[in-house]
């Protein structure tokens, strides 16, 4: 739990590029919410063992794939069975760029949940973005985690 807490206060801190802004049409907001919620949810089942769904809702997810085989096998991955997205800021140009973000970006208010449904982690801030026509979970926020995971090491692909 203290991982999660630490990750939680550290989320900022793995870097990631910033590529050109274009210009973009966006799904509605409720579109663009159903997909982060759907993405998250997905990534933060680290109880489900699968690798290939949860790289493919990730930031330059195939890159991370030797990092997150690794942490799905950790004792740590148990304890996430999930996440639940309590507020989603669209945001575009700057306020993306100064996140370190391509735009469009989000800024994802969310919670880490246990196999049983309760919160192991409340009110974590994490990133999304908008590429391909597809909302992703930003690769800072699972960088953040990995790296807290591996004791602080840098994990392959961040």
């Amino acid at each position: 739990m203290c991982a999660w807490l630490l990750f939680a206060l550290t989320l900022g801190a793995c870097g990631s590029s910033v590529t050109a802004t274009t210009t973009t049409t966006l799904p509605s907001p409720a579109a663009s919410r159903t997909a982060i919620e759907h993405a998250y949810a997905v990534l933060f089942d680290l109880a489900n063992p699968a690798l290939a769904p949860k790289l493919a809702v990730v930031q330059d997810g195939s890159a991370l794939k030797s990092a997150m085989k690794t942490a799905l096998k950790s004792a740590l991955a148990k304890s996430a069975a999930g996440a639940t997205v309590s507020n989603i800021v669209i945001e575009q140009g700057s306020a993306c760029r100064d996140e370190l973000l391509p735009s469009p970006c989000a800024k994802v208010t969310y919670n880490v949940l246990s196999p049983t449904k309760a919160p192991v982690l409340r009110g974590a801030v994490g990133a999304a973005l908008y590429q391909h026509e597809h909302w992703l979970v930003g690769k800072t926020t699972i960088c953040t985690l990995l790296e807290l995971a591996s004791s602080g090491s840098v994990p392959p692909g961040c």
